[in-house]
C-alpha cells in the first residue's frame, strides 16, 4: 500500500488529502489542526474563502481555478452541511472591464452589470455564480470526513523535511503554507508573508461585493447574518495585533461601495463581532506544484497560492494527485536489481 505524508493541515493540505486515492495509507501531519482553538499561526481558519478568479493568472493556473470552482459548486449541492453555498458575486474591477476578463466566457452566469447595478462610484462591474465556504466550520467537517476513510491525523512540529523520514512513507507532499520559507532544506526566499484585517459584522446583505483596483474591499455574507469586510495586504508583515487605522479604513470603504447597506462609516454603526488578522503565504512567480528527490525522499510541493487557498484548493488537489501517481509509475531502486 501506498504510504503518504501530507505536511500541512489547512485548505491546501485536507483537500490534497481527499483527492488521494481511497486506497492509499495517508497521514496528514500539521503544527495546527481543524478544530484546534483558534490561533493566529496559521492562515486557513481565517481566510474570506470565496471563489474569485486571480487577475493576470497563467493558463495552468485559470484550469486549477475553473476545476476548483466546478468542484466547490458541486460540494454545495451534495453537502449543504459541510457549509459551502452557491452564490451571486458582484465583481467590480476599476482598470478592466467585463469583456476583458478571463473568465467572462468560463463561470455560470456571467454577466456586466447596468449602470444603476453599480455600487458607489464603480465604472463598470460584473455578476457571476461563486461559492463560498465558512472556513471554521468546514475545516472541521472535512477532517471529520476525511478521517472516516481512514486519515490519520498527527500534531508535529518541524525544522526540515528531513525529520520526516523515519515516518516511512513512500510519498511527501509539502504543502506547509509558509514553511518553506523556514524549512532548512528549502529555504524557499520566493515565499512571502502577508498580513491581512478584516472584520466580521452582523450583515443582513446576502451578496458577495469584491472591488480591486486602488483599495481592494470586500463583503463576503457567511450565511447566518453575519459578513466579513475587508480587506488589506501588507507584504512582509508578521503583525498580529489589530490596527485601529485599518479598522476603520475599511468601515470606511465598506460605507462608500455599499451605502444602502452601511449608511454610516462610523465605527459605532457597525455591529462587530470580532476583529480578524491572519498571515498569509504568498510566493513570488506564483504556485510550486513540482516533485523532486530531495534527500532521498520522494516530495511534491503544494505551496504558494497568494492567499487563494481555496480559490486553487481542489484543483490543486487534482494537480497533486497526478504528480503522486508520476511517483508511483517511475521504477525505485531495487535491492535484486542493484546486484545486476
Amino acid at each position: 500500500m501506498t504510504k503518504v505524508t501530507i505536511l500541512g493541515a489547512g485548505i491546501t493540505g485536507l483537500v490534497i488529502a481527499a483527492s488521494l486515492p481511497k486506497h492509499y495509507d495517508i497521514t496528514v501531519i500539521a503544527r495546527n489542526l481543524p478544530g484546534d482553538p483558534d490561533s493566529q499561526e496559521w492562515a486557513s481558519p481565517w481566510a474570506g474563502a470565496v471563489w474569485l478568479g486571480m487577475l493576470n493568472s497563467s493558463d495552468a493556473d485559470q484550469k486549477i481555478q475553473l476545476k476548483s470552482l466546478a468542484l466547490w459548486r458541486n460540494l454545495a449541492e451534495r453537502h449543504p452541511e459541510s457549509s459551502v453555498r452557491r452564490l451571486q458575486l458582484i465583481d467590480v474591477i476599476d482598470e478592466i472591464p467585463p469583456e476583458e476578463i478571463w473568465y467572462r466566457n468560463k463561470v455560470p452566469g456571467f454577466r456586466p452589470l447596468q449602470k444603476e447595478e453599480l455600487p458607489g462610484n464603480a465604472p463598470h462591474g460584473a455578476t457571476f455564480g461563486s461559492m463560498v465556504v465558512t472556513p471554521m466550520h468546514f475545516l472541521p467537517w472535512l477532517r471529520k470526513r476525511l478521517e472516516e476513510t481512514g486519515v490519520k491525523f498527527m500534531r508535529t512540529t518541524v525544522a526540515s523535511l528531513d525529520e520526516l523520514k523515519g515516518l516511512g512513507h513512500h510519498i511527501l507532499i509539502n504543502a506547509s503554507g509558509t514553511g518553506p520559507k523556514y524549512l532548512t532544506d528549502i529555504k524557499d526566499d520566493k515565499v512571502l508573508e502577508v498580513r491581512g484585517q478584516t472584520v466580521l459584522v452582523k450583515s443582513p446583505y446576502n451578496k458577495c461585493f469584491m472591488r480591486r483596483g486602488k483599495d481592494y474591499t470586500y463583503h463576503i455574507p457567511r450565511g447566518d447574518g453575519t459578513a466579513i469586510l475587508g480587506g488589506i495586504k501588507e507584504y512582509g508583515s508578521t503583525a498580529k495585533e489589530v490596527s485601529e487605522a485599518t479598522r476603520n479604513d475599511i468601515f470606511r470603504r465598506i460605507h462608500e461601495n455599499l451605502p444602502d447597506v452601511f449608511p454610516s462609516a462610523d465605527p459605532k454603526a457597525f455591529q462587530v463581532v470580532r476583529d480578524i488578522v491572519g498571515i498569509r503565504p504568498q510566493r513570488d512567480g506564483g504556485v510550486r506544484i513540482e516533485k523532486e528527490v530531495l534527500n532521498g525522499q520522494r516530495v511534491v510541493h503544494a505551496y504558494g497560492v497568494e492567499a487563494g487557498g481555496y480559490l486553487f484548493s481542489w484543483g490543486l488537489g487534482l494537480e497533486v494527485a497526478e504528480l503522486v501517481n508520476d511517483f508511483e509509475l517511475e521504477p525505485t531502486d531495487s535491492p535484486v536489481l542493484s546486484k545486476l
